[in-house]
């Protein structure tokens, strides 16, 4: 295909839209970026917040320029309605019905704020002559991606992932569906989930792209496996939240202390947990024996990974419905040859066969998760076999080469197949004006 020329390829702009970028409990979208940018698509990333807190190494090589949007604050602020003043005075019946359309249409449950955003958005967008818009997360990115193509007709995308989907309205998801050029979703789950609501865009394509992994950076560490530790780590890196299922971890912590093992649980991760979790620990007599460890850079889980016995998420589905697609952490747990324990919830199963490269036990099971923690313990073979098949399911299914590969094709082929798409003017919807710098702009290793 003649526009798969790398002149051409770079002629494209095709804009990330993230909430929050880069963030700690989201890197896989961090790799995703690196690997795009390695495998040759320039990128241009909007962020809708700031980070805060540690931030991985990794993020020092995105080579493309992140735009950080105003807060809603009041020093902020005004950046947010000089935006939305420029749109209004480029078309203000244009601008007053999307407004309107926004806030009185239940099945699009925007706010204000949203409003706000996609306005600064999509000066921003027609201000670098993007061509394409791909928005991660289903809720508030999709709906500002929406809200900016309707302002400036640059067509978008978007990336689903859990509670992004089972959390919104299914109106809403239906409406950002229906006015995409396509939709990817990383498990056959979430797929089929989207593919049978009512009313779900029959027009509109959703993928099914798995995350993967870079697994340049995941060494694996089966040779250490048939090792005796004196003391085994049993590891969990999950933000703490109820559809993790932590407290049935503790639960069969306690089952397997009582049964005379002995190990160290360590639960990597931050969450509106932690208070209720370091209370259950102490209840159960677990002080000595389960660390709360916090918030950590990949960096340093990767190390974590090298020196765990098995890595343990019993995921469930939480009151709200809120539930896992596929962990990234499991993906990465077995990456590097350490045998997992899991839960056959949403996607789990496409990842992980019991018996075969990890275990499975029923949720809200602490007793069933003892036993199978114990299966482990006492058997390095089992761990070994394991170990190994989990491994080879990561490298046949789960290599983050082969599956962005798969994500840049689709940006390509709607980049290039835009109606007034022209070799000599790649950039239809870029103003003739030179580049402003914006005081909220910043760029993280830009080259």
């Amino acid at each position: 295909m003649k526009y798969n020329r790398p002149e051409l390829q770079r002629e494209r702009k095709i804009a990330y839209l993230i909430k929050c970028f880069p963030r700690l409990s989201e890197t896989f979208i961090l790799h995703e970026v690196l690997e795009l940018e390695r495998q040759g698509l320039p990128l241009r990333i909007i962020s809708l917040l700031r980070p805060s807190g540690k931030i991985n190494k990794a993020a020092e090589e995105v080579q493309a320029t992140v735009t950080y949007v105003p807060g809603i604050f009041p020093r902020a602020f005004f950046p947010l309605l000089q935006a939305s003043g420029r749109r209004f005075l480029k078309a203000p019946l244009k601008f007053l019905c999307i407004w309107i359309a926004a806030l009185v249409r239940f099945h699009h449950h925007a706010t204000p704020k949203h409003l706000l955003y996609a306005a600064y958005v999509a000066n921003q967008l027609e201000q670098d002559g993007i061509t394409h818009v791909h928005a991660h997360y289903a809720n508030t990115p999709a709906t500002v991606a929406v809200l900016a193509h309707q302002f400036t007709g640059i067509p978008y995308s978007f990336t689903a992932h859990a509670k992004d989907i089972y959390l919104s309205r299914k109106a809403s998801l239906i409406y950002k569906m229906s006015k995409a050029k396509f939709v990817v979703t990383c498990t056959g789950y979430n797929q089929h989930y989207l593919e049978s609501l009512p009313g779900s865009p029959r027009n509109v394509a959703i993928h099914r792209i798995y995350h993967g992994l870079n697994l340049r950076v995941f060494p694996s560490h089966l040779t250490v496996l048939p090792k005796a530790a004196t003391r085994p780590l049993i590891l969990t890196v999950a933000r703490l939240v109820e559809k993790k299922g932590l407290p049935y971890l503790l639960e069969a912590c306690r089952m397997l202390k009582d049964q005379g093992y002995d190990f160290t649980c360590r639960i990597v991760g931050e969450g509106e947990l932690r208070p209720m979790l370091g209370k259950y620990i102490c209840e159960l007599g677990l002080s000595s024996t389960v660390e709360l460890w916090g918030a950590e850079t990949h960096e340093r889980v990767i190390e974590m990974y090298q020196q765990a016995a098995l890595f343990v998420l019993p995921c469930v589905v939480s009151e709200n419905g809120d539930r896992d697609g596929i962990p990234n952490v499991l993906v990465e747990a077995l990456s590097m040859g350490v045998p997992v324990i899991s839960t056959p919830i949403s996607g789990i199963p496409e990842l992980i066969t019991s018996e075969e490269n990890g275990l499975l036990v029923p949720p809200r099971n602490s007793a069933t998760l003892a036993v199978a923690i114990a299966r482990f313990l006492d058997d390095s073979l089992l761990r070994r076999r394991i170990a190994v098949a989990g491994r080879q399911t990561v490298l046949a299914h789960f290599d983050m080469t082969q599956n962005a590969q798969s994500l840049k094709a689709l940006l390509l082929e709607q980049v290039c197949s835009l109606p007034n798409f022209d070799l000599n003017n790649p950039y239809p919807h870029a103003k003739v004006v030179s580049r402003l710098t914006l005081p909220s702009s910043v760029e993280l290793g830009a080259r």
